[in-house]
């Protein structure tokens, strides 16, 4: 699975007890920073410093991860999914894409997929809440990874 993640969005990656995530980036990982206790998760960067292997030890304690490479910072909210976990993921840089297709339509919103970006269109008329970010109309998103509105997982 690829996660094309836009500069400074937060991203949800599902955790669970019974398998190993490792989160592959492009360039050498130079620090990472968990929010929680370190007995909580289980952290390992491997690869010639290009992965970082995660395995919870509990299922009701997360934080977030902050994982600094050579050339970004990510930021990632983690979580539990025992039954849709991330496995193995490779990272990428995200941008916005103007040519789209649609990927997913309902009636309250329409989600737009580029190449490694997504389009979400609010089709209500308050805002939505999306990734932590409160989308009046339109919004773009990193692509592949969770979609979360309102707390809900739409997509991944």
């Amino acid at each position: 699975m690829t996660f094309h993640i836009i500069a400074n969005q937060i991203t949800t990656l599902f955790l669970s007890l019974q398998l190993l995530t490792t989160l592959s980036f492009d360039s050498e990982i130079v620090s990472f920073l968990y929010g929680g206790a370190k007995e909580d998760v289980f952290f390992q960067v491997t690869n010639n410093q290009k992965t970082l292997a995660i395995k919870p030890t509990q299922k009701n304690r997360f934080s977030n991860l902050l994982v600094i490479t050579k050339n970004r910072k990510y930021y990632f909210d983690l979580a539990y999914d025992e039954e849709s976990p991330h496995q193995f993921v490779e990272i990428k840089d995200g941008v916005m894409n103007h040519a789209l297709k649609e990927r997913l339509t309902h009636k309250d919103y329409q989600i737009m997929e580029g190449e490694n970006s997504l389009l979400f269109i609010n089709r209500r008329q308050k805002s939505v809440t999306v990734n932590g970010i409160e989308v009046r109309s339109r919004e773009y998103f990193s692509k592949g990874v969770p979609l979360m509105k309102e707390g809900q997982r739409i997509l991944n």
